[in-house]
């Protein structure tokens, strides 16, 4: 799971035992390529003929398959279920408000006191590892920052291969460290144009070109590992299911998650089953209609740590569809056409390749 890797990669530097079986290395590098699904990959051929040559382990993220989640399992090393960071936009009952996890936050201290679970990089701090996060510039003070990598040494860049300029850097340095490299211009282009697009391709072929330089140049005695945090699906405007059609903004208090798995708080918790199995027939044929129980019973989560975000329904895309509620929904979502959100293979299985072990 995307939750054994940063730790493995602590644990690498250590020299202890650790999930993925990392042997000991001076200092690792752990890529993290936004939206880069292990089939959105292999189907991109000759693109990047480079990563598709390597030899990637049999590796998922956590449901749901999206960015804040994954992340958040990702730099604790814990699932979603315990660290509370279950979606991407959640409604707090205890609170009356809504949370949009990775980028709603009015200050980096209210993230910060959301998040109970404790970071590995402030793990590395305890451990007398250096952790360096090397990101976009624009990601330097923001609320999810400073929720998934406290006491992280910030390094702000504006290329993807600047990024990897300044982790050979890192790396090259005697100190042991732990250096995360995170690239989110792919997740961006897919939102934008979809993963078949142009505009994707041309940024996969990059990365995989900046990826080979990378891995040909690491110092003596470090490593890097390569993984993402979700795939994509393309969704045709045609293929979009509107919730309002069938379900009106007066039995709902919010609508969160993702296009690709809505949740539905609704004002009367009572309503629950008949709202499920009204809704089951009439899009059951493109989505699953659920409760948590029954995600919990398939084994998607386990019980959730932090019951006042917890939705009353989900509704997960099993064909080629969008979901949105117009009434909660942005109007710039619905021009989308790469999304995520959901449990097909496509959204959740991910690569994770080894450089330098």
């Amino acid at each position: 799971m995307l939750g054994d890797v940063l730790i493995s990669a602590k644990a690498s530097v250590l020299g202890v035992d650790n999930p993925l079986n990392l042997a000991k290395r001076r200092s690792v590098c752990v890529i993290l390529v936004d939206g880069l699904g292990l089939i959105n990959l292999k189907e991109s051929g000759a693109h990047a003929g480079f990563l598709n040559s390597q030899t990637s382990l049999k590796a998922s993220c956590f449901y749901p398959s999206t960015t804040s989640t994954s992340i958040v399992s990702f730099a604790t090393g814990k699932p979603p279920w315990e660290n509370g960071f279950i979606g991407y936009q959640v409604y707090d009952r205890d609170a009356e408000q809504s949370i949009n996890f990775l980028s709603g936050w009015e200050s980096q201290e209210q993230a910060m006191a959301y998040t109970t679970t404790k970071t590995i990089s402030e793990q590395c701090a305890d451990e007398d590892i250096e952790f360096h996060t090397v990101s976009q510039s624009i990601y330097k003070d923001s609320g999810f920052t400073a929720a998934t990598t406290r006491g992280s040494k910030f390094h702000g860049t504006k290329s993807i291969g600047e990024r990897f300029e300044t982790a050979l850097k890192l790396l090259a340095d005697p100190t042991p460290k732990l250096v995360y490299l995170y690239i989110p211009e792919l997740d961006q282009a897919a939102h934008a144009y979809g993963w078949k697009s142009t505009q994707w391709r041309n940024l996969l072929e990059d990365l995989d070109a900046e990826v080979s330089r990378f891995s040909a140049k690491l110092p003596k005695n470090t490593a890097a590992l390569l993984t993402a945090d979700h795939g994509v699906i393309d969704v045709a405007s045609d293929n979009h299911i509107y919730l309002d059609e069938y379900l009106p903004e007066s039995a709902l208090t919010f609508v969160g998650g993702d296009t690709r798995g809505l949740f539905l708080y609704l004002k009367e918790a009572s309503q629950v089953d008949q709202v499920r199995v009204f809704l089951d027939s009439r899009i059951g044929m493109q989505c699953y209609v659920a409760t948590p129980a029954m995600l919990i019973a398939a084994g998607y989560w386990k019980e959730i740590s932090k019951t006042s975000v917890v939705p009353d329904l989900i509704v997960l895309a099993k064909s080629e569809v969008a979901l949105y509620h117009r009434s909660f929904a942005k109007k710039k979502s619905l021009d989308m056409v790469g999304h995520h959100g959901s449990i097909s293979n496509q959204e959740m299985a991910i690569p994770l390749m080894q450089f330098g072990f």
